[in-house]
């Protein structure tokens, strides 16, 4: 009979409140919207014939999705209102087992009509307790009186959309609860009646999942079976399909790493479908709205039964269960190391509270790769019987075992621990203390967002152009991928401009011909600036030497006096030429094309000549730290003894004087007008002029033979002209520190994504000195890859190929090859120093780089770096601007080729590869 009119208005009430009210509900976020079949109608007495007939016509149709904030709603419709359901929903609108989508929710109907096979509400949920299988909700059928006929519904945390899984677990749950009606856990189309009244529901909402219940399956089997438990568990895995593994328990456990069993696929909720016996069912840790990576509940369906037979790590000799000794992967000394370095561990161990299930067990995880780890977990809760009494203990007795079985993995923090958010963690509670050499482990909820290739070019042009539009002086620097079109953005700039000079400054004379090249290919009037360093091997050695003499010395302001004077007693047709094209030049009204170090050298007033100056490339990185000066400390105190120049003297004397107690030492700058031409064995000009030294000393560099003074000679950028960069491996936080915060006017343009893959090999660092101590490691891994010397990029001194570290920009000559990048390049600690010195940044000047674990670019991993984290800052920027340039000679992203990069440093976009056997050829 259908339901009374004004019990029906009711009903109807919390169904419009729900799903018509609240169309799309939003409870907690770790499980939204729970869908199910619900028929339309509610009943006051057990359906009939005609009616469940219309019934099953209908409720395949009739999905409805919960939120956990209405759970209780739903509970209330189904066993108050009458309302029948089916856990599962169906394809096409029509019940059928043949139609099944998927399934979340799962029922037991216990009508105790077997007086041999009778059970109450409370022996139910103290079973299910028993096997940490909490209830949901429970009501009185249509029949029940007193309570005596009754159903339980549990809620999994996860929908399942693998039938076979799905009648796996309800079988399981069957077996756990024989009394239950056989057909609610054998059929997976089953409909369930509506009730009389809500019995049971728990407020907290409680979930089971796929790895709870057959741990739980296999406990009820040991309990009520004994030794013949795994007998049991076979017979099981024959019905079912679920492989047993080599400890002859189901093969079922939950990971972070869907990829760790060969023949892993998704499963098909996650719209993958693939004959693989491996289904990962992928579920979200969210915690305050913050995403964790994905778990996954690993389900072995290959069906193997021969498994069982696998001789278990246990020996029962005289009825004693003795555990074999337990070889971790990690020595047992790591676990003073978890007492300090994790939060949940020390409270574990200090008994400052009681501990979950949840995180017991994935503290349990971890502790079994130590080695008299799990021996340590029994103390511990030995030591605290307020919180484990006797009966506790020994229900993690049987976790431990099954735990030690299964084989399982260290469970990640975010899956189970609750301070994950307040501290530097890793993956796991052992990575986080215990890192090992060239881990490199995923940062959690890490993403990069990538565009079309079409779409960062467009974003490119659009950068430059309005910083070349700008009508200001600051320093507009446009940061955009290598092969993203920054070249071809700011020449179309000047061919769209044709009235304006340009001064286009490049990192190297290689890059100023290409671009050269390529602005005459597009009909610019353009010129570009003569080189001596293009012609040294021309010019006679005796005048290179006196030329380069003149350079060392900062008098460079009597090289083209010199060549002058040079040409008249004699005809270098090199020099000549270059003259001539030099003096040219002066005359020339059309844009430029120069270097680096030609634009530093330009006064203001050449320089305000031109409508627009553009500097290809990092300059600070490629020309302006690497422009150093450095004088032994002994050669000042020559200089000191014969120089005249009171100001000198007192700056000589200032700096040795503070040399003696410290390495970072700031003097006022002083002009040397000396009009003597005397060649100097340094660069004093340069001297004079720097306000801030670092001292090397020899006593700490295993390389440098006496202590030495070191600085950057610093150019000038003009204050009332306006400079335009470009680059890719520029860094906004080094521009602004020194630049000036609010001269630079920093745009970050859209990225696209890689064409062919960056394969980075983290196993080894790859710095010079681990290339040294194998010194034959190059080689073999060309070998291994099949790569010639040009396509290999290292250190120089490896002699190897034509590019190396520090010399690769400009270079086109391996686009769209396949390539090998060989190292990590370190530079030496004191320029880290000497460079954050100089841009005005607070560190320990006695602080040494060490082994430590560090995160970037979506990366946590184990690094030889600074503490501090400004000069950290500067390392990772010259090493990841190294590599990068390397890497972006194979022109990735443009190209389907590879690229195979053999150093610790994680790069943007790098697929890492682990296991990497560095010994063969």
């Amino acid at each position: 009979m259908s339901i009374c009119p004004s019990f029906a208005l009711m009903i109807i009430f919390l169904i419009d409140s729900y799903w018509e009210i609240n169309p799309n509900p939003k409870g907690v976020e770790s499980m939204d919207k729970i869908k199910v079949s619900l028929d339309e109608e509610g009943f006051r007495d057990k359906p009939k014939d005609e009616a469940i007939g219309k019934i099953s016509n209908r409720i395949g149709a009739s999905i409805k999705e919960v939120s956990c904030i209405n759970m209780k709603k739903f509970a209330l419709v189904v066993g108050r209102g009458g309302y029948t359901f089916c856990p599962a929903t169906f394809k096409n609108g029509k019940r059928s087992k043949d139609n099944f989508e998927q399934q979340q929710m799962f029922a037991l109907d216990f009508d105790n009509k077997d007086p041999n096979r009778r059970v109450s509400l409370e022996e139910v949920k103290a079973r299910a307790k028993k096997y940490d299988l909490p209830i949901l909700f429970a009501y009185d059928t249509f029949s029940s009186t007193d309570h005596d006929k009754f159903r339980v519904v549990f809620l999994n945390d996860v929908s399942i959309s693998h039938r076979r899984i799905v009648e796996a677990m309800q079988l399981a749950l069957g077996t756990i609860f024989p009394e239950a009606d056989k057909s609610c856990y054998t059929d997976s189309a089953r409909m369930f009646f509506g009730g009389k009244g809500l019995i049971y529901y728990d407020d907290t909402i409680p979930t089971i999942n796929v790895e709870s219940i057959f741990r739980g399956l296999t406990y009820f089997l040991r309990d009520t079976t004994g030794n013949h438990y795994k007998e049991k568990l076979s017979r099981f895995s024959r019905e079912t399909g679920i492989a047993l593994n080599k400890n002859g328990l189901l093969d079922v456990t939950m990971t972070d790493d869907p990829t760790e069993a060969l023949g892993a696929s998704l499963s098909a909720q996650d719209g993958k479908i693939s004959p693989s016996p491996i289904i990962n069912i992928p579920f979200n840790i969210i915690e305050d709205g913050e995403n964790f990576p994905k778990m996954f509940y690993r389900v072995n369906l290959n069906g193997s039964t021969n498994k069982s037979s696998v001789t278990p790590s246990v020996d029962r000799t005289d009825g004693v269960t003795k555990e074999y000794k337990n070889h971790g992967a990690y020595r047992s000394s790591v676990l003073s190391d978890m007492s300090r370095g994790c939060q949940l561990f020390g409270k574990f161990e200090s008994g400052e509270r009681d501990m979950s299930h949840d995180e017991l067990f994935g503290l349990a995880t971890n502790l079994k790769q130590v080695e008299s780890g799990i021996q340590r977990f029994k103390e511990i809760q030995a030591e605290h019987p307020e919180f484990y009494d006797d009966e506790r203990r020994e229900k993690w007795e049987r976790h431990l075992s099954y735990i030690r079985q299964q084989e399982y993995k260290p469970y990640s923090c975010a899956s189970f621990c609750p301070y994950c958010k307040e501290c530097n963690h890793g993956t796991n509670i052992l990575s986080t203390v215990r890192p090992k050499p060239g881990m490199m482990e995923r940062l959690p909820g890490y993403s990069e967002k990538f565009y079309s290739i079409e779409d960062v070019q467009d974003d490119t042009y659009k950068a430059i152009s309005k910083a070349y539009h700008a009508e200001d002086t600051k320093i507009h620097i446009i940061k955009s991928q290598t092969g993203a079109g920054k070249s071809h953005s700011y020449l179309q700039l000047m061919s769209e401009n044709p009235d304006h000079r340009f001064l286009v400054a490049a990192s190297t004379n290689l890059l100023k011909n290409e671009l050269y090249h390529k602005a005459i290919q597009m009909d610019i009037e353009v010129r570009k600036t003569p080189s001596l360093e293009e012609i040294k091997n021309e010019i006679p050695d005796k005048v290179k030497e006196h030329i380069e003499r003149f350079h060392r010395s900062g008098q460079h302001q009597l090289v083209h006096p010199y060549i002058e004077e040079i040409l008249k007693e004699k005809d270098i047709p090199c020099l000549r030429k270059y003259m001539k094209e030099r003096e040219a030049l002066k005359n020339f009204k059309g844009s430029v094309i120069t270097t680096h170090r030609y634009l530093l050298s330009m006064d203001e007033e050449r320089l305000k000549a031109f409508d627009a100056i553009i500097i290809d490339e990092d300059i600070i990185f490629k020309s302006i730290i690497p422009n150093q000066g450095e004088v032994p400390v002994a050669r000042l105190e020559k200089l000191l003894a014969k120089t005249t120049d009171s100001r000198l003297s007192q700056k000589i004397k200032s700096l040795l004087r503070k040399a003696k107690v410290q390495s970072s030492i700031e003097l006022d700058s002083l002009e040397w007008d000396d009009e003597d031409d005397k060649l100097y064995s340094f660069d004093l000009p340069s001297f004079c002029q720097a306000e801030q030294f670092y001292v090397r000393r020899s006593d700490k560099e295993l390389n440098l033979k006496e202590d030495a003074i070191v600085y950057l000679k610093l150019p000038e950028f003009f204050k009332d002209i306006k400079y335009i960069m470009v680059s890719a491996t520029v860094d906004e936080g080094i521009c602004r520190q020194y630049f000036g915060w609010d001269r630079v006017d920093f745009y970050e343009c859209k990225r696209a994504k890689y064409q062919g893959p960056l394969c980075q090999y983290p196993g080894r660092s790859m710095s010079r000195s681990s290339i040294s101590s194998d010194p034959d490691i190059v080689h073999r891994l060309m070998n291994r890859f099949g790569m010639d010397e040009g396509r290999v990029i290292t250190f120089l001194r490896e002699k190897i190929g034509n590019l190396h570290f520090g010399n690769t920009e400009g270079s086109n000559t391996l686009e769209g090859q396949d390539i090998l990048v060989v190292g990590t390049p370190y530079h030496a600690d004191f320029l880290y120093k000497l460079a954050a010195f100089t841009m005005g940044l607070d560190f320990d000047e006695d602080e040494e780089v060490e082994p430590q674990v560090v995160t970037h670019n979506g990366y946590r991993f184990r690094f030889t770096t600074f503490h501090n984290e400004d000069l950290r800052h500067l390392q990772f920027w010259m090493i990841e601007s190294e590599l990068e340039q390397a890497v972006g000679r194979a022109r990735l992203l443009r190209n389907p080729c590879k690229v195979h990069l053999f150093s610790n440093f994680p790069l943007s976009q790098a697929k890492m590869v682990d296991g990497f056997d560095y010994s063969k050829e």
